[in-house]
């Protein structure tokens, strides 16, 4: 039973982060969504500015050492592709 609550309490921890990328993933999903080239780059923009600085201040905020920063790098990468998962379903839900 510990180890289920110890499974449930890790992936909570993860929310918040989650929360935050969803904000530019929507916004560069919405985008992406529309036609020609200036939306492309408009999107792109969301998504470079968007997920570096949430990135960076994360960095900025709990990361001393080397390890600290690709760790935190490796769970941003995961955080982002479950934004983008779950932005990509909301956009398509959404428009259809």
């Amino acid at each position: 039973m510990e180890t289920l609550v110890g499974i449930i309490a890790g992936f909570l921890q993860h929310v918040p982060g989650v929360l935050a990328f969803y904000i530019p993933a929507l916004f560069g999903t919405v985008l992406l969504r529309e036609r020609g080239e200036g939306y492309r780059l408009k999107a792109g923009l969301w998504f470079v500015l968007g997920f570096g600085s949430i990135i960076a201040v994360h960095i900025m905020l709990r990361s001393v050492s080397v390890e600290q920063v690709a760790a935190l790098v490796g769970v941003s990468l995961l955080q982002m592709a479950v934004a983008l998962a779950l932005a990509r379903l909301t956009v398509y839900r959404l428009a259809d």
